[in-house]
């Protein structure tokens, strides 16, 4: 028997907390979200089972989550001219089983290809990902429907619409990351270690605000203590984006430069603090003049914006059958 899916629930796993949100999609809008956090402390699994509890999903959801990008393998490969889309996986599954010397088995992987003939590749082990795929139906979510990895969440949230070359700069709470853009689709991406949650920590320790008050005050115009300790601690960030950029380009677009970049986009969750790094990234050299700041397309209105993204991209699912056994 098959069913039409008419909610979707997005599981979004961070370092410390699970964030979820349930929400019914009626003529291409997202209505009456209802939404939770639990903090992880110990097994993951029963922070899980608290969540499923609250949430209350049903087994013909749409369920979309997120898999850590510490886990996840980017690429960029050419892929010949003559290899046709409904050849594309095939092609670059053994491409990646040669390169990493492991049978097809053991990987599992999606690919997005560019215009340019490059086709930019997310991989992981197999296992790694059956095993974050059981902790969620142990918990008694259903099989999802979608699985990303972590920083296509924000992806979903963005347009970049130019056909030059440009950087994507992303900060979160967890991690940050570079993607490079051509056309308005990705084909090279790094992630590393900057991670907002662990900055804004810091000076908290240091001035005694909570993150909400740290963030209004860095939002604010005007200098102050709170801005002081926040930028001695992200001065030497800008250096830190253009060496990853640097790498990023030369594997992905092997004799270009960093200079050829068109505009350099800033995308910060939280948002608030979009603005800040953008004038932080202007004081380097190879920035100025070309960074912009880029906000959600949707306004969050108090929501997880990452989580928000797993739910539209969940939507995306919307209209197709699941089959459901009775």
């Amino acid at each position: 028997m098959q069913i039409f899916h008419k909610m979707i629930t997005a599981i979004d796993i961070r370092k410390d907390r699970i964030y979820g949100m349930r929400a019914r999609k009626f003529g291409g809008i997202l209505s009456k979200p209802v939404h939770d956090t639990v903090r992880i402390e110990g097994n993951v699994v029963e922070h899980l089972r608290k969540l499923k509890e609250k949430l209350n999903p049903d087994v013909e959801d749409i369920v979309v989550t997120n898999f850590p990008v510490e886990d996840v393998l980017f690429n960029t490969l050419d892929i010949p001219k003559e290899i046709k889309r409904s050849e594309l996986r095939n092609y670059v599954t053994a491409e990646m089983s040669r390169i990493l010397n492991l049978s097809s088995s053991e990987i599992a992987l999606d690919c997005l290809r560019n215009p340019i003939g490059k086709v930019l590749v997310v991989l992981t082990k197999s296992r790694r990902l059956n095993e974050w795929v059981s902790n969620l139906t142990s918990a008694g979510f259903p099989l999802p429907d979608v699985v990303i990895p972590d920083v296509f969440k924000y992806l979903q949230l963005i347009r970049i619409t130019t056909l030059e070359t440009c950087v994507l700069i992303l900060l979160t709470p967890d991690y940050s990351g570079v993607v490079v853009y051509i056309s308005g689709s990705p084909v090279g991406m790094r992630t590393f270690g900057h991670s907002i949650e662990e900055t804004l920590m810091i000076v908290s320790e240091e001035t005694g605000l909570n993150e909400t008050e740290i963030i209004e005050e860095i939002s604010s115009s005007g200098s102050g203590r709170v801005r002081d300790v926040f930028e001695s601690i992200v001065v030497d960030l800008p250096y830190s984006v253009e060496r990853e950029i640097i790498f990023m380009l030369s594997s992905a677009l092997p004799g270009s430069s960093i200079r050829d970049v068109a505009n350099f986009y800033v995308f910060c969750d939280p948002p608030d603090l979009a603005q800040h790094y953008s004038r932080l990234f202007e004081t380097v050299e190879t920035f100025q003049g070309k960074i912009k700041t880029l906000q959600p397309q949707i306004s969050p209105k108090g929501l997880a914006i990452g989580t928000l993204g797993l739910l539209l991209r969940g939507g995306e699912e919307f209209g197709k059958n699941k089959l459901v056994q009775v």
